[in-house]
């Protein structure tokens, strides 16, 4: 794939698949703050839906100000200024520094994918290269990971981001599904639990 590729809507694609998380993380102001809000602490079990003493904690606030920002988010009032940049900023590096995929893929590696592997499934233009030729088009393929071969994929995301894991991509579905395969773009990547039947 080329740097092309490389887009905030891939960010978030991948950042959502691979973390389980969801969110926003494209670094937009005019984001969606729960979104954003869901990227920096994650899911939880509460009202909201977010984890928003993990949020407070990696915002530096209080949670009643954590939670203010959540209800004001369902009341379309926008966060301004200093608070605004920080909340993009932060929600931004959940994907793209090490540091932030590290912390967002914590629960991702805690669950059934490191038992029982993963059901990989991608979208997108792609294909083989065959004598100079390239047989790319929009299609869906799914790999069956192992355990290994899942944690090796998580790997690839949390060392080297979208970059990492599209060299991790290209080549295990050049040695596992065909010769030759690429990716130009990919507007879809899901990862289930083998078991799934899916």
């Amino acid at each position: 794939m080329d740097k092309q590729g490389f887009t905030p809507q891939l960010r978030g694609t991948l950042f959502s698949a691979l973390t389980g998380r969801g969110g926003d993380v494209s670094g937009r102001s005019d984001a969606d703050v729960r979104g954003m809000l869901l990227a920096i602490g994650g899911p939880a079990n509460t009202k909201s839906g977010i984890n928003l003493t993990a949020v407070a904690a990696e915002l530096g606030v209080s949670r009643r100000t954590a939670e203010r920002w959540v209800t004001n988010a369902s009341q379309r009032i926008r966060l301004r200024g200093n608070n605004l940049a920080k909340v993009v900023a932060r929600s931004r590096q959940a994907a793209t520094t090490k540091a932030g995929r590290r912390r967002a893929m914590a629960a991702a590696r805690q669950g059934s994918r490191t038992r029982y592997g993963s059901k990989l499934s991608v979208t997108g233009q792609q294909g083989p290269l065959r004598s100079g030729t390239a047989y790319r088009r929009r299609r869906k393929i799914t790999l069956d990971l192992t355990p290994e071969a899942t944690e090796e994929m998580l790997s690839a995301y949390e060392d080297g981001g979208d970059k990492g894991y599209m060299a991790w991509l290209e080549g295990y579905a050049s040695e596992n599904y065909l010769d030759d395969w690429g990716f130009d773009s990919i507007t879809d990547v899901a990862v289930d639990d083998p078991r799934s039947g899916l």
